[in-house]
């Protein structure tokens, strides 16, 4: 991370003791968004004001995070919409968290995976148990030449739906789908007329050919955090665990 937030402060600075192999300096190859969004029961109402961002449940929830190996220094907030350029392998360090009310969103690169890991299902699986009667959705995007996508969602009352493949290849039978998504989308109020009016991508016969990632967005509704422009989250620099280390720099930093 190049420029950090408006009015950044340095709580917490321990001894690194990085996983990395490659050096701060080195190129991080690709671009993606990766994020988990829990909701916690009893689910806010649609017109209910968008709570301020809680930094201290924010660090909390980041040192528990199943990704995270030691929260290392808070540097303030910042915007959502104000994201992360993710150049060097240093960058990678740096997550965001926010707490708002009963809605919990993370956005950490170590989400990112190549087909191998799966990632996300693992957070989500781990939340899930964590947080019984929870909606959770989680996604990464990764581009690096060609897309990867996987998303996870959790409905309370509904089978875990995981989906994971490469959208830009023909051959549907590679991608895995998991879960009974047709009956979580319905149990939302996400309809095929609902994931057109907002231009999402869904072809439930083609699951190579359906935008999962805009399909949690609308499963979320008014609890999504990621497309509102000024909400607030807290700012971590972290030691990821060496899984999540190994995995990233297999990722976003190897040819």
């Amino acid at each position: 991370m190049r420029a950090l937030p408006d009015r950044a402060v340095t709580v917490t600075v321990m001894t690194e003791n990085s996983f990395w192999t490659s050096p701060p300096q080195a190129r991080v190859r690709g671009s993606g968004h990766c994020t988990i969004t829990v909701v916690l029961p009893p689910f806010p109402g649609h017109s209910q004001e968008w709570p301020a961002n809680d930094p201290d449940r924010a660090r909390e929830f980041a040192a528990s995070f199943g990704t995270i190996d030691e929260v290392l220094e808070y540097h303030g907030e910042r915007n959502i919409s104000d994201g992360f350029s993710l150049r060097a392998r240093d960058d990678l360090d740096w997550i965001q968290v926010g707490v708002w009310g009963n809605v919990i969103g993370i956005s950490d690169p170590a989400l990112a995976d190549g087909g191998n890991a799966w990632p996300v299902l693992e957070q989500v699986r781990n939340l899930a148990a964590r947080y019984p009667g929870a909606k959770i959705v989680g996604g990464a995007t990764v581009d690096r030449g060609e897309t990867h996508e996987e998303a996870a969602w959790v409905v309370p009352g509904f089978e875990l739906v995981h989906s994971e493949g490469w959208p830009c290849e023909d051959d549907t039978s590679r991608w895995t789908l998991g879960g009974d998504p047709r009956a979580v989308l319905d149990a939302c109020g996400v309809t095929a007329r609902t994931a057109e009016d907002a231009d999402v991508a869904y072809d439930p016969d083609n699951p190579a050919s359906t935008y999962w990632g805009g399909l949690g967005e609308l499963i979320l509704g008014p609890h999504r955090p990621w497309r509102r422009r000024r909400v607030r989250t807290s700012v971590f620099r972290v030691r990821h665990t060496r899984a999540a280390t190994d995995l990233m720099e297999e990722n976003w930093i190897q040819d």
